[in-house]
Parts: C-alpha cells; sequence; structure tokens
C-alpha cells in the first residue's frame, strides 16, 4: 500500500520497521512462538499502531505481531497510522505495554525514568499517561535501586513487586540480599518477606557494621535467639548474628548489679 492513511488498512509487512524507542528490553522467543500458533488459525485479531516518522513507519505497538506474522509468511498485516513524535511514541508504547502488563517492573522503571530524563516529566504527568496513580510512579521507579540480584529476580518472575518492596526497607544491601536468599529459599510470600525484613531491621538496626559479612539468616538463628532471650528474661537484650567466619552473640543486661547478678551468674556458668 503505497498511500497509508491514519484510517485502518492492510499495510507491506516488509515497510514495517521496530520501535527504536520500545521501553520493552527483550521479547522471550516463546512469546513469539505462541502468537504464531494464534495467528496461523485466527489471523491477526488487532491492528498494529504505527507512528509516521521521517525514518519511516515504526511500531508503536504490535511487535511480537509483526515478528509472528514475518514468521506465518504474511505480506500484508492490519495496521492504525499515527503521526506523532518522538516523545508521543515512546509515550504510546509505554502505556501500550502497561496496559497489557507487557512489560516487567525494572522495564516498567527504566520506561518511566526515560520519560523523565529525555522530555522531563514528573511523576504526577508520567502517572495520568498511563492511567496510574503517582505513588505507582514513585514505587516503580524506587525498584531501579535494588541490588542486582533483586532486579534479577523480579525480571526472572522469582519475586513479585511486593516482595521486592518489602525487602527494599532493608537498607544495608548485604542483608537485603540474605533475605532475598532466603525468600527464594522459603517459597515465600509477600507477607513472610515483611515478617523477615521487620526481624532484620529490629535485630540489626541501621548497624551496618554487619555488612562486611555475610550474614547467615535462618529460622534456626531467630529460635536460638529467642531461646536465650527467654533464658534471660525481660530484662536483657540478646542478638545472635551467625557468618561463614564466626558465631556472635550479644547480651546486654539491664539494671543494678544486684539486679543483674542472677543473670550473670547464668553467663559465667557457661564458661566453666
Amino acid at each position: 500500500m503505497s498511500n497509508p492513511s491514519q484510517h485502518l488498512a492492510e499495510f507491506d509487512i516488509n515497510l514495517i520497521q521496530p520501535n527504536p524507542l520500545q521501553p520493552r528490553g527483550t521479547i522471550r522467543p516463546e512469546t513469539v512462538a505462541d502468537l504464531v500458533e494464534s495467528i496461523k488459525e485466527h489471523g491477526i485479531l488487532e491492528p498494529l499502531v504505527l507512528a509516521h516518522t521521517p525514518a519511516g513507519y515504526q511500531i508503536i505497538a504490535g511487535e511480537r505481531r509483526w515478528r509472528a506474522s514475518k514468521i506465518v509468511g504474511l505480506t500484508h498485516v492490519p495496521v492504525v497510522i499515527k503521526e506523532t513524535t518522538p516523545q508521543g511514541m515512546l509515550e504510546m508504547a509505554i502505556v501500550e505495554n502497561v496496559q497489557r502488563s507487557d512489560l516487567n517492573p525494572i522495564e516498567r522503571g527504566k520506561a518511566f525514568m526515560r520519560l523523565m530524563d529525555e522530555f522531563g516529566l514528573g511523576n504526577a504527568d508520567i502517572a495520568k499517561r498511563v492511567a496510574k496513580s503517582p505513588a505507582y510512579v514513585s514505587n516503580t521507579l524506587k525498584l531501579l535501586d535494588l541490588p542486582d540480584a533483586l532486579k534479577d529476580g523480579l525480571i526472572g518472575g522469582l519475586i513479585s513487586e511486593g516482595h521486592a518492596r518489602a525487602l527494599s526497607s532493608i537498607e544495608d544491601t548485604r542483608l537485603m540480599i540474605e533475605a532475598y536468599k532466603l525468600v527464594l529459599k522459603e517459597g515465600a510470600s509477600v507477607r513472610r518477606a515483611e515478617e523477615i525484613a521487620r526481624r532484620l531491621k529490629k535485630d540489626f538496626g541501621d548497624n551496618s557494621g554487619n555488612s562486611k559479612k555475610t550474614i547467615i539468616i535462618s529460622d534456626e538463628i531467630a529460635r536460638l535467639q529467642e531461646k536465650l532471650q527467654n533464658a534471660f528474661g525481660e530484662k536483657s537484650l540478646v542478638k545472635l548474628t551467625r557468618s561463614k567466619r564466626e558465631t556472635k552473640v550479644l547480651i546486654r543486661l539491664k539494671g543494678t548489679p544486684k539486679e543483674t547478678e542472677l543473670q550473670l551468674q547464668k553467663i559465667l556458668s557457661l564458661a566453666k
């Protein structure tokens, strides 16, 4: 078709280009393979959305449908053509993918960041364009600050955004990663991830001195600490930490020498 318009039309598949501003980082081959079978049986049910640019006709939405159609051997595909700007292309591509949940959380965060960096949009502007709340945009952007291990987990679907938000409340990066490993080991729910984060913040606080060592986190250690705490009573503070190189037990007895004498004797009896 030589004179494509902005209306629904059949368009030469070889004149279509992928979107250089595509917010999705990668397209998994298996998702294209699924579409190939669908197109063979039902055809293309939804037209591609193209932008008419000086470089040619570039895809705003429907790159997987385009790739699958080429594999099937189609020569023409249904399209809607829009006149737009580079910013408009990126915005429409992001909106399309967010609405379809086609972007993983990290891709979505990077796309929002591009709108901020390249086009000067704020949280409220982005939220309006993707029909989400400013808090949604802000929480998505915070995911970009996660350690690479957690980002990989999000991209690979090993954890959800709920898990990531719970673990991100742990300020110490090494402790956060250890908590992440425990979540994976347990197949923990979001609520369980929140419990792990609360326990670590209570046990370690903002003290990053332990971050130079790889802290071992487990329910067994938590139970041992609780057992020691119960042994010394409410007027004491017990912290138990273990790393690959050492086990550290901190016992703080609250009260006068006379009041803490019994607890002290318990400790000294262990040294005999």
